[in-house]
């Protein structure tokens, strides 16, 4: 790519403007062939019969966690919860005891121990006259035993801060009908807050606290009591149990709608011996069954802190071309279309709804590249690839994906190997390709097709193209020297 003494940026003003630069479709005549003479297009192969199926999977793994009495810790009981994908566990001790026994019987099924020291240390409020560095010696005996991570619903001022000398971190259990309980939950020691879920007048606190302790890296969970509603205290288990209001999925979906992504789902028994006979009881096996259908369980527990909430990959299913990578878009802040080359190198499609994944959809065609997707507005998605005959495609939905037209040749030539790239601001939508000759094209949307534009450059990739404002595009791509170079 030849170096440029200054850089241009491509501004769509007006269609007229654009027209004025007719004159480069004579250049185009060189190194594009007749739109009319690609006999073999993507719609030919849209009646193609043995197409495969794509099987999609909802995603984000997360970890599942019981909190039980150090009674219940046993080898029977563990494996009974492992098999059910959960990963680590909270023992909810009622003295100052070190538990060794129970820490030994967690870390042989190599599950993750945290110890839940709310009562020796603070007991509902009853011993927040005791200082915290009453309890140097006790802490200093759960060190020494082993355990790394412990876990409290509240405590005095300055609690965290001494902790912090005999332990890797803190998960805190933000207290029911407390709002948020200090600033607890996004101290620097706290590793992990597991946020008590029984009354829907909380959540609007677990959301605002979730947000900020994320945006500090601090994980954030669910925290599921295991007792009836009986006296109205568990609102947000009924709700799961009935699938109306606001329910333990409900409150995962919103996480990872608003960029929280909560990482843990934690059953809690408390003290109660009979923990796991009341955990059936009252059908939290199927409530976590129930969960993993959109929220699997991760292979092992982490309690990692970073500066940033760190992702977690997690798979739609489908099976791609190899070569290929998938495409997206997003009509509206609730809903993402995804859409690849299947190994058929038919189209598939699936979106997201705002709770799950779809099923793939087969959109036919015959690919040879990567596709494109852009969205005007909502309901409204254009899907672009290169075909067997060399040219570009197109497919557009009106209604969100309901229907689809037919494919629709839009011309031009794109260098073997290579996809478009396509993006949109408003009106206004831009393809790009790579040129057999190398040289960067472009096509516009404005109401209607423009032709196709030479650009000028030597690619060596396939472009990406995006658009900070209407009518301006930034279009990026891998040059002769390896380097990425830009036409802003």
């Amino acid at each position: 790519m030849s170096t440029p003494h200054h850089k241009t940026r491509v501004r769509i003003h007006s269609r007229t403007q654009r027209f004025k630069r007719f004159a480069y479709l004579l250049l185009l005549a060189a190194v594009l062939v007749s739109l009319t003479a690609a006999t073999a297009n993507l719609a030919g192969a849209a009646n193609a019969t043995g197409a495969q199926s794509l099987v999609g999977a909802t995603t984000h793994p997360i970890q599942y966690w019981i909190g039980c009495a150090p009674s219940m810790v046993t080898s029977a009981n563990l494996n009974y919860f492992k098999q059910q994908g959960f990963t680590a566990v909270v023992v909810v001790v009622p003295d100052s005891q070190t538990y060794q026994t129970q820490l030994n019987t967690i870390k042989s099924l190599n599950m993750l121990p945290i110890l839940d020291v709310e009562m020796p240390i603070w007991n509902g409020g009853q011993l927040q006259s005791t200082p915290i560095t009453s309890f140097g010696s006790y802490f200093q005996s759960l060190k020494t035993a082993g355990w790394q991570y412990v876990a409290s619903e509240g405590g005095r001022t300055g609690d965290l801060a001494y902790m912090k000398n005999y332990f890797q971190g803190y998960v805190n259990f933000n207290c029911d009908q407390c709002g948020l309980w200090k600033d607890v939950y996004k101290d620097p020691f706290t590793v992990a807050n597991s946020w008590e879920s029984y009354y829907t007048s909380e959540v609007p606190y677990i959301q605002q606290g979730a947000t900020q302790a994320a945006a500090l890296g601090i994980q954030n969970g669910i925290l599921a009591g295991t007792w009836a509603n009986s006296g109205g205290d568990n609102q947000i288990y009924a709700n799961s149990v009935s699938g109306s209001g606001t329910s333990y999925l409900s409150m995962l979906n919103w996480s990872y709608a608003n960029g929280v992504g909560f990482t843990s789902f934690q059953v809690w028994c408390g003290d109660n011996p009979n923990g796991l006979s009341q955990y059936k009881t009252l059908g939290f096996d199927k409530i976590v069954a129930n969960l993993q259908k959109y929220y699997p369980a991760t292979t092992s527990a982490s309690l990692a802190k970073g500066g940033t909430a760190q992702p977690h990959w997690s798979k739609i299913g489908g099976q791609l071309a190899s070569g290929t990578g998938p495409a997206v878009c997003a009509q509206n802040a609730n809903s993402i279309d995804v859409f690849v080359q299947g190994t058929d190198h038919v189209l598939y499609y699936t979106y997201w709804d705002g709770t799950k994944w779809s099923a793939w959809k087969s959109l036919g065609g015959s690919l040879t590249s990567s596709p494109a997707a852009t969205s005007t507005s909502a309901g409204v998605i254009d899907v672009f690839a290169r075909g067997t005959s060399g040219s570009l495609y197109e497919k557009t939905s009106t209604n969100g994906g309901g229907s689809w037209s037919n494919w629709a040749p839009l011309g031009g030539q794109i260098a073997s190997g290579t996809g478009p790239a396509a993006s949109s601001q408003g009106s206004h939508l831009g393809l790009f390709v790579e040129g057999t000759t190398g040289a960067l094209y472009q096509k516009t949307w404005t109401g209607s097709w423009s032709g196709w534009v030479n650009l000028g450059g030597a690619l060596t990739s396939s472009p990406a193209a995006t658009s900070p404002t209407s009518g301006v595009f930034d279009v990026f791509v891998r040059g002769t020297d390896g380097a990425i170079w830009e036409t802003p």
